[in-house]
């Protein structure tokens, strides 16, 4: 009796361990679902790194770095139309000029010649330099434009009035300060100097100064707050195909390329200011 008694009691304490156990151990689990519970954030989408760091400044600051990102998505997804535009050898890129005035010598004439742009917008003739901008001034008030687009050069490095990039560059300061102060709320952008063919400075030594010049002429951009819009990109992959046969001028295919740059820095300026 007393063996069956003693039997009795060790079972209940071998019981009374697994139960605890098995208590503890729900306990545990639930202290952990608990926290786990607690602890757990609804997964967040990636955020841009500029947006990231907005917490950190003024609302003008904020608003201005939204507008930046707004512009430089519109400005991929018309690049890319305008790629494709060209690709197929149409471009609607002439109907983006609004309000505009085009400025040069007779590779500009191209522009209204070949009739993308129109002719009382464009103030360009042959042997033209920028010693003749001064004299569009007053029909520039006229029309007002929102944006003046200089395509010199040619002549420049050509004509004798400055043997220098260096001389070049200080008369270039004096005529940009001549536009601003004319138009005051103009956007001024001056197209680097397209060069020519190295058949063509065979016959014509004087426009291998085009380096030094178009040098001068980036300087002064920068200089004076005008836009300088680098062409080299395009006249690498196009003179040999789209360089007329005297090797300085263009063939109507280049200038839908040429005033693709013209207008993409233009509208990446704004992404600047």
């Amino acid at each position: 009796m007393k063996k069956e008694v003693f039997k009795n009691k060790s079972s209940m304490k071998v019981y009374t361990a697994i139960l605890s156990a098995v208590l503890c151990v729900a306990l545990l689990l639930a202290v952990i679902i608990s926290e786990a519970v607690g602890n757990a954030k609804p997964k967040q989408a990636a955020v841009p790194k500029q947006l990231a760091a907005l917490d950190q400044k003024d609302p003008k600051q904020i608003q201005k770095t939204i507008q930046k990102m707004k512009v430089e998505a519109l400005i991929k997804q018309a690049e890319a139309s305008l790629d494709k535009e060209l690709e197929e050898g149409e471009s609607s890129i002439w109907s983006l000029f609004e309000n505009y005035a085009v400025l040069g010598d007779s590779r500009a004439v191209g522009f209204s010649y070949y009739d993308f742009l129109r002719d009382d917008r464009v103030f360009a003739a042959g042997g033209n330099t920028i010693r003749d901008i001064p004299g569009t001034i007053k029909d520039l008030k006229a029309i007002s434009p929102a944006t003046v687009y200089l395509c010199y050069g040619l002549n420049d490095t050509g004509i004798g009035y400055w043997s220098t990039g260096e001389e070049y560059g200080k008369e270039l300061r004096t005529v940009f300060d001549k536009l601003k102060k004319a138009l005051p709320d103009t956007k001024i952008v001056a197209s680097s100097i397209l060069p020519a063919t190295e058949a063509s400075l065979e016959k014509n030594p004087v426009w291998r100064k085009i380096p030094d010049f178009d040098k001068a002429l980036k300087a002064a951009c920068k200089d004076k707050g005008v836009i300088y819009v680098d062409n080299s990109e395009i006249v690498e992959k196009y003179m040999s195909t789209l360089y007329d046969s005297d090797g300085v001028h263009l063939r109507p295919a280049f200038y839908p390329l040429w005033a693709k740059n013209l207008y993409m820095a233009t509208i990446l300026s704004d992404t600047e200011e």
